[in-house]
């Protein structure tokens, strides 16, 4: 699996947005992701899945380094909507904590406005954006995943300069297509690999 590679420090994303199989791992996986506590069916380091041992590693390096990760509100809707009852109260206020974590980062740094509007109004398309709905539209597995297509909208809404995804079988083998939209697509071990060579830089 070829990653994507660069030379240049300013071309790492700073702002990100995580798609909602982010959310949801984050939320599954945190003893792992925040405490290095080994998942079930894992013995060892070796054994934990490569997209999850880059979550720990970003969000360890992301206690200096201060990258931005959005979550949408739109995450909030498919978790409330998943068939996981035994867990559903308690993830559906960890995203509302992710959700207000986004918006203390935007008041921090003064950034209200994104390209469809004021927050506030985040969803309310501009006609170029909704040209580009019309061109995401044009592909099979986003036309049938009306939240996929509106989450890659938004990324381009809140000028993320990438898109954070686990979800392989739809949004990331589309990435060659979806970066001549201006949405550049990552897996956490494709993140990770972009940050490795500065990762010193925030020890």
């Amino acid at each position: 699996m070829s990653s994507p590679q660069t030379s240049r420090f300013e071309d790492i994303p700073g702002r990100l947005l995580l798609d909602t199989c982010i959310v949801n791992t984050l939320f599954d996986e945190g003893g792992y992701i925040c405490e290095g506590e080994l998942p079930p069916g894992c013995d060892s380091e070796d054994e934990v899945p490569e997209d999850l041992r880059a979550l720990r590693a970003i969000m360890d390096l992301n206690e200096r380094a201060s990258f931005q990760f959005k979550t949408s509100p739109l995450s909030l809707a498919e978790v409330a909507n998943q068939q996981r009852f035994e867990s559903i109260v308690p993830c559906v206020r960890w995203v509302l904590d992710l959700l207000d974590h986004w918006l203390i980062t935007l008041d921090e740094s003064g950034d209200r406005v994104a390209d469809g509007g004021e927050v506030s109004h985040r969803f309310k398309l501009t006609p170029e954006l909704q040209k580009l709905e019309a061109r995401l539209m044009q592909i099979p597995d986003l036309c049938r995943d009306p939240l996929d297509r509106l989450l890659l909208i938004e990324s381009r809404m809140a000028r993320c300069d990438a898109f954070l995804t686990m979800d392989r079988r739809t949004i990331w083998k589309h990435r060659e297509r979806l970066a001549t939209e201006g949405v550049q697509v990552l897996t956490p071990a494709e993140f990770f690999n972009l940050l490795r060579p500065f990762a010193g830089l925030w020890r």
